[in-house]
């Protein structure tokens, strides 16, 4: 069954940009019999899973055992493993969506030039490479709280929207509308950052700028769209950032909301 996500779509020009991704994600006509049985999440889980090995097999095969290869072995590896808990427990709808076996291998094999490169850079690199303690103490900061995020609003979204569906407007999604995606530029961000002091620190960034405004930014916005139908939406989206927490709101102002609407 396609996830409602195919049927979305952003208004004026990210439209055109929201259908040339999922064409590349969905539909590209390579194995068009295998769509029945293929689905986005098949490749993300794939591509999730061989982190851990991945990275540990560059460690030992260049032999760069270090602090800091192996703190980014720990966080993009366990990044990747829980991922496949979320896939189990609270799995989000939107990677069900059927593609062609053409579109499939696309997308791992995309997934790995821009997802895999950064500890590529790391490891290959040598130790001049490598983040100072301090550096390392910031991403690894930056991961700890970004995976936070992302789960904790993942679960919140999950469970709440299997109770009752409609428009989320307290707990993480009170201040800021995709608190999930948050979390998600955060951990990659941290991941990118391992590599800031190898000459090609930029290619990392880059492939994470097409995602954010290829893929996220198209996303959100057709959300945005899709939710505008809710009778609450004017008040939310008032004291709601689209991906940054809007500062002016409180837990109050989502609780009082909710009550008002009971009476």
């Amino acid at each position: 069954m396609p996830s409602p996500v195919v049927e979305r779509s952003p208004d004026g020009f990210m439209s055109y940009v929201w259908k040339g991704v999922w064409y590349l994600l969905t539909s590209l006509p390579i194995g068009e019999s295998y769509r029945d049985t293929v689905q986005l999440r098949h490749a993300i889980n794939l591509s999730k899973g061989l982190t851990f090995p991945y990275v540990l097999g560059l460690i030992w095969y260049y032999d760069r055992e270090s602090p800091a290869t192996a703190a980014y072995a720990a966080i993009h590896g366990s990044y990747g493993v829980l991922w496949l808990v979320k896939e189990e427990l609270y799995r989000d709808a939107s990677w069900e969506t059927p593609c062609t076996l053409g579109s499939a291998v696309f997308l791992f094999v995309g997934m790995g030039v821009m997802f895999w490169t950064s500890p590529f850079l790391l490891i290959t690199g040598g130790a001049t490479v490598e983040p100072s303690p301090l550096q390392l103490c910031a991403l690894l900061t930056l991961f700890i709280f970004g995976n936070w995020l992302h789960h904790s609003s993942d679960v919140q979204k999950y469970f709440v929207l299997r109770a009752k569906r409609g428009l989320i407007t307290d707990g993480l999604f009170a201040r800021c509308r995709n608190p999930n995606y948050l979390g998600e530029m955060m951990i990659y961000a941290s991941f990118a950052g391992f590599s800031l002091n190898h000459p090609m620190y930029w290619f990392p960034w880059v492939c994470l700028v097409q995602v954010w405004l290829g893929l996220f930014l198209p996303s959100w916005l057709a959300k945005d769209k899709s939710m505008s139908r809710y009778a609450e939406w004017p008040e939310y989206i008032s004291r709601s950032g689209l991906i940054l927490p809007w500062p002016f709101a409180s837990q109050s102002d989502s609780i009082n909301n909710i009550n008002n609407k009971k009476k």
